[in-house]
């Protein structure tokens, strides 16, 4: 699982809210969420979580390549799901399972305890 901070998290909600509102997603980039230099942004756009569409415009000697919209790809758009089942994962192999192991542990020794005390009587 590709790890985020909290602010990453964050801005990529405002972004799939936003991107509910356009046509197939496209998130144009005068949108206030869209802010190409922010660092989270950023970092998003290097983990895969948003790309940029970009409009090339020929110059004399060389294109170049303008953001014009940006987009959550699937990546993004699942992440929060692909997170949550992580999560639930860990809670169930490093918290319940030992706990109910405990637990059972404890009735077994405490039952073969108790058997042997009666017996001896």
């Amino acid at each position: 699982m590709i790890e985020t901070v909290k602010k990453e998290r964050k801005l990529l909600k405002q972004l799939m809210r936003e991107s509910d509102k356009y046509d197939h997603g496209f998130i144009p980039i005068d949108n206030k969420h869209v802010n190409m230099q922010n660092y989270y942004f950023r970092e998003l756009c290097q983990k895969g979580f948003i790309k940029t569409a970009e409009a090339k415009y020929e110059t004399d000697a060389w294109v170049d390549p303008k953001p014009i919209s940006i987009q959550v790809t699937n990546l993004g758009k699942h992440y929060f799901e692909h997170r949550f089942e992580v999560t639930k994962e860990l809670m169930f192999k490093s918290f319940w399972l030992p706990i109910a192991v405990a637990f059972v542990t404890s009735l077994l020794t405490n039952g073969a305890l108790y058997t042997i005390r009666l017996l001896l009587k």
